[in-house]
């Protein structure tokens, strides 16, 4: 054996064998679904559920908290390409982060109520009005702020050479920016004690349910449509704008689909009279499944089929992700969230609120993805 052989050899052998069980595909996506889920149920009954719960802090201020934890991802992961975090070895690199996470996922939203909150009666503490309100920042700013990072590439910035953290913290800026002027057009108004119904631009559910509907379809171009059909623009510039204003309309279109699915197809006649008006926030309730699922496909199942042509590959992820996001919200409303949560039934056999539940899901999966490299499993090459 030649001495680089043998020098190769050696360092192979002294080499420590990578921490976890290493799964084939179908194996890692169901481990991975079984510590995402087991993870978010402990969460669950330590601090949410309503009847079993440690502490009951169901759905406030619980909500409050965990939507501003995910936006903080958003900030660190999305924005900031986890500049300063990725260095650590893991699990040490993961627990900083997410203790940070935390930290910030608090701090902000806290500031809110209990600051400002002194000062403006919509995001008072009282009856946790405040935590409402500064939850629905979330809605606007998960947009405001990603799209920024992922479907428009960070465009301008990177155009113009900018690195690692100026180029997150500029989409942070405009992110702010773009946040404020969403927060203040659709969700502040119905808040605030000065306006009427009749002055908003659309009521709060329909404002939620359509922002969702957005959301989903950005989340759909990004993460199984490879971006299409926004890729067809020849420009970065053409893509990043066509994407950001896309989303607006493609999601309006989505909005009207999953309304008319949940009013015929979904939800069961006597339901519906008791949702009444508020049936409009719905499909921001279908469409968080449909978001989880289009997470986890793409970060925990390899995003399959990848074999195809590009067009019958985008078709498939689409009609699988969309069929078992529609599947879950059934299992959901019809067993999961009554049974196993303990959530209150709408109407005998259908119940529960699935913000709550899949954003936990939700923030679990992109700690654990994100932030942990799925330490303890890993996919075979």
């Amino acid at each position: 054996m030649s001495q680089s052989a043998e020098a190769t050899s050696a360092n192979t052998a002294a080499s420590p064998k990578p921490f976890g069980l290493e799964l084939g595909a179908v194996g890692f996506a169901i481990a991975s679904f079984i510590v995402i889920h087991g993870i978010s149920y402990g969460v669950w009954r330590l601090f949410v559920d309503p009847q079993v719960g440690v502490w009951k802090f169901y759905p406030q201020p619980f909500g409050a908290y965990l939507f501003w934890a995910i936006l903080v991802i958003v900030f660190i992961g999305f924005n900031l390409g986890m500049h300063g975090f990725s260095e650590r070895s893991q699990p040490m690199g993961g627990i900083v982060t997410t203790a940070v996470t935390l930290a910030l996922g608090f701090a902000i939203p806290m500031l809110l109520i209990f600051g400002y909150g002194q000062l403006d009666p919509a995001f008072s503490a009282t009856k946790y009005a405040g935590h409402g309100a500064a939850g629905l920042i979330v809605l606007i700013g998960f947009y405001g702020f990603g799209v920024l990072a992922n479907s428009m590439d960070g465009w301008p910035w990177t155009d113009a050479g900018m690195k690692q953290p100026m180029v997150g913290f500029a989409q942070i800026f405009v992110g702010f920016f773009l946040t404020v002027v969403g927060y203040l057009a659709l969700i502040y108004p119905c808040l605030a004690s000065w306006t009427a119904p009749d002055r908003v631009l659309m009521a709060l559910p329909t404002a939620i349910g359509w922002f969702y509907s957005v959301i989903t379809v950005w989340l759909t171009t990004v993460l199984v449509l490879d971006l299409w059909p926004y890729s067809t623009f020849k420009t970065r510039a053409g893509r990043a704008m066509a994407a950001f204003f896309g989303n607006f309309i493609l999601g309006t279109g989505l909005y009207f689909i999953l309304l008319a699915l949940l009013k015929n197809v979904l939800i069961p006649a006597d339901a519906l009279e008791k949702i009444g008006p508020a049936i409009n926030l719905w499909p921001a309730q279908l469409g968080v499944w449909i978001v989880n699922i289009l997470l986890f496909w793409a970060l925990c199942c390899g995003n399959a089929p990848t074999s195809l042509s590009p067009t019958m590959n985008r078709i498939a992820r689409l009609i699988i992700t969309y069929a078992l996001g529609i599947g879950a919200f059934v299992v959901y409303m019809k067993w999961f969230a009554v049974k196993v949560l303990h959530e209150a039934a709408i109407v005998p056999g259908f119940g529960g609120d699935p913000l709550t539940w899949v954003d936990l899901l939700n923030l679990i999966l992109l700690i654990f993805i994100c932030y942990f490299g799925c330490y303890g499993i890993r996919k075979k090459a």
